[in-house]
């Protein structure tokens, strides 16, 4: 029993690292663009400032952090 326990805690660990990390890959998806125009228009809709580039791709607000904070409103 003591052996079970151990597994399910851990496997409740993995599961939720696993939703964390998803999260934040749905995150950019829904959060990248090719343009800058489609960026600073999902910054209005978010209601964050600017814009910025993440590798070959523009993301709505400043930066990445508070876009993940406006992502969570």
């Amino acid at each position: 029993m003591h052996i079970f326990l151990r597994n399910l805690k851990f496997f409740i660990f993995l599961f939720s690292l696993f939703l964390n990390f998803n999260s934040y890959l749905h995150a950019h998806m829904r959060g990248t663009f090719l343009s800058k125009e489609d960026a600073e228009n999902r910054s209005l809709e978010l209601g964050c400032e600017g814009i910025h580039k993440n590798q070959d791709k523009w993301m709505p607000c400043k930066n990445e952090k508070e876009f993940h904070i406006y992502l969570r409103k």
